[in-house]
Order: C-alpha cells, then structure tokens, then sequence
C-alpha cells in the first residue's frame, strides 16, 4: 500500500524482514539496556522484540501487569526483583503464560498462598521449574498445590521450615519427573521422605538435604537413594546416622 511505501521510505529498518530482525535481536545477548534500546528504533522493531523475547526478570512489581501484557510469549519468569506477589498476581501469570511458561522463580517473593500457587500449576502444565526457595511462611498446603505439576523436574525448597513429611510426601507421590529437588533447611523432613523420593521419583539426579536435622536411615531407605543417585551428583546431611 501507499502508506506502507511511505513508511518504508521514511525509514529503511522498517523493510527488513524478521528473521534478520530476530538475528540482531539474539546478538543483544542477555543485555537489557541493548535490547530496549532496539525496540525503540521503530515500531516494528517494538513488535518484533516483544514477541521474541522468552526470557523476563522485571524490575517493578507495580508494573508487572503491563509488562506481561507487552511480552505474550515468556517462558522463563525471574520475580527475583519482585518481592510482593500475590494470588492474584500469580493467576494472571498463570492465565497470560497459559501454553508457554516453562520455569518461574519465586525465591525472593512473599505474600502468595497455595491458592495461587494451584492457580499456576493448573494452567501452566508444561512448567518443568519451580523455586520457592525462603517461602518461609508456606506449608503442606502450598506443597500439596505444587504436586499437581506432573511435568516437574525441578523443584527448590531450600529453607521452606514450614512443609513437613506430609507436603514434601504429596510432591513426591504427584511429581514423577523430578530430577532435582532441594530440601536444605527444611526442618520437619524425615527420612520416610527422603526414602519415598527415592521410591517413586525414578528418574531423581540431585538430592539436598544439607543442613536438615538428624534423620535416621534405615539400611533399606539409605540403599534405596544410593541404588538412584549412585552415578549422580548428590548431597546428604553431615549428620546422617544408620540403624
């Protein structure tokens, strides 16, 4: 059309196609700063960049709302930077990342319940990452919500002081791809979890338990998790004691 020609006479960056724009986006690397000064050249660059882009750690949780509207196709979500997240916040996450959000970083969030963690699951069910780690205040409720993940491989706890045998019991039993799950500082975890982990989760490569209280292994549990992890990576609690 006439005002299309016009535009692209205006401004040659408009004609270049988006498999050149998507090259010049991937050089950016991981470098904020470059890739929003790339999306301001032009419209279409504007465009592109927002439907490239897979990878979101934003900066303000008073703007998360707009930003997810602006990037459609995110499949890793850092809220590293977003301290307060609650329910409702993570329901809109879940809705807006329905088929595409593959892992999601709630470690320095607070204020979410196992409402919305359900919420986040029950839509996203290709998430295959989750860390909750410093969740201090959740319990075997929030636990039991995360176990409806059945794609899950990756799971961080660490220092959730709150989720007992009961919760960790339910991941195990719903989540069977776990490979790596982390468990340090969890404070009510006994080894009839650590043995049910190692029963129902076959395909297991990371267990850390650092920093757990003393648990007592019974010869057949501690056989269990060596028979899994044997060729693996792992960490077992210094002060581990066998009957």
């Amino acid at each position: 059309s006439q005002t299309h020609l016009k535009s692209t006479l205006t401004n040659p960056l408009e004609a270049l196609t988006d498999e050149i724009v998507f090259s010049i986006i991937d050089s950016l690397g991981d470098d904020p700063r470059g890739k929003k000064s790339f999306s301001l050249v032009c419209t279409s660059f504007h465009s592109i960049e927002s439907r490239h882009r897979k990878t979101l750690k934003p900066l303000r949780a008073d703007l998360l709302s707009r930003t997810l509207q602006r990037y459609p196709f995110i499949s890793r979500l850092d809220l590293s930077y977003c301290p307060r997240i609650e329910d409702d916040m993570l329901s809109i996450m879940s809705t807006t990342y329905k088929s595409t959000l593959l892992s999601i970083d709630l470690s320095c969030s607070r204020f979410f319940t196992n409402v919305g963690l359900s919420s986040l699951v029950m839509n996203c069910s290709a998430l295959v990452e989750i860390d909750l780690s410093n969740g201090t205040e959740l319990m075997d409720s929030a636990a039991a919500a995360i176990a409806e993940a059945k794609n899950l491989e990756r799971l961080w706890l660490a220092r959730c002081k709150l989720i007992s045998d009961i919760g960790v019991g339910c991941i195990a039993v719903g989540c069977k791809k776990l490979k790596l799950i982390c468990l340090k500082w969890c404070l009510r975890i006994s080894d009839l979890d650590v043995g049910l982990i190692a029963l129902k989760c076959k395909e297991i490569r990371s267990l850390d338990l650092f920093y757990l209280p003393v648990i007592t292994l019974l010869p057949f549990t501690f056989s269990m998790i060596e028979a899994v992890l044997s060729n693996f990576g792992y960490r077992l609690l210094p002060n581990l004691i066998l009957h």
